[in-house]
């Protein structure tokens, strides 16, 4: 099967999604573990991932990294 950039592949997408429900019911659990870091900027460990969220100088914060409005913007997309 060929890989196209910016399509999802609907296969692949349709096994990954079976092979988590397993037998029995299905349930999705996130959990995201927040810190304050320092004046606005906050790190969350959601998973084995780490995200920093920051706010713009203008905002206050330092800039450092994305904005709560950026990520949820984002989020739509995904």
């Amino acid at each position: 099967m060929s890989r196209v950039a910016g399509k999802i592949d609907l296969a692949k997408f349709r096994e990954a999604n079976r092979a988590q429900r397993g037998h029995g019911e299905h349930r999705i659990q996130s959990r995201a573990v927040i810190r304050l870091v320092e004046d606005q900027l906050k790190e969350a460990r959601v998973g084995e991932y780490t995200i920093f969220c920051d706010e713009a100088r203008s905002r206050k914060g330092g800039g450092r990294a994305p904005g709560p409005l950026s990520y949820f913007i984002a989020a739509v997309g995904f």
